[in-house]
């Protein structure tokens, strides 16, 4: 597993190499992500969320923050303000894209090092 590591200021996500697992970490939740597709749906959500939506659709309950993240099956709920999604949204983002771009580059290297192998055979 590449390792990367990304923080903000209320967020974390990083590899790990004794688990093989995407740690995501926001506040005081924890999430233990298996695949990166997995990461990628989430944070698709969090892209397809309309923050005025949720924030006109819960603007009478007694919440502080209003935009409102269902875990399904569970009684858990992500609770953020706009400037939490907006920091959730970057650090997801983030992270993906330098996954990806690490992992474009380890597979570019052993390809490079499988031809020059090849050439030396």
């Amino acid at each position: 597993m590449i390792d990367v590591d990304i923080k903000t200021y209320h967020g974390h996500i990083f590899t790990c190499n004794k688990c093989s697992k995407f740690h995501f970490e926001f506040n005081q939740l924890g999430i233990d992500f298996s695949k990166l597709d997995t990461l990628k749906d989430f944070g698709n959500y969090l892209n397809d969320l309309n923050e005025e939506d949720a924030l006109h659709y819960n603007k009478s309950n007694n919440f502080i923050r209003k935009i409102h993240i269902l875990f399904p099956g569970t009684s858990l709920k992500l609770v953020l303000d706009s400037m939490d999604l907006k920091e959730l949204r970057i650090l997801v983002k983030t992270f993906i894209d330098e996954y990806e771009s690490e992992l474009k580059q380890a597979e570019f290297i052993s390809k490079l090092t499988q031809i020059r192998k090849d050439q030396h055979n």
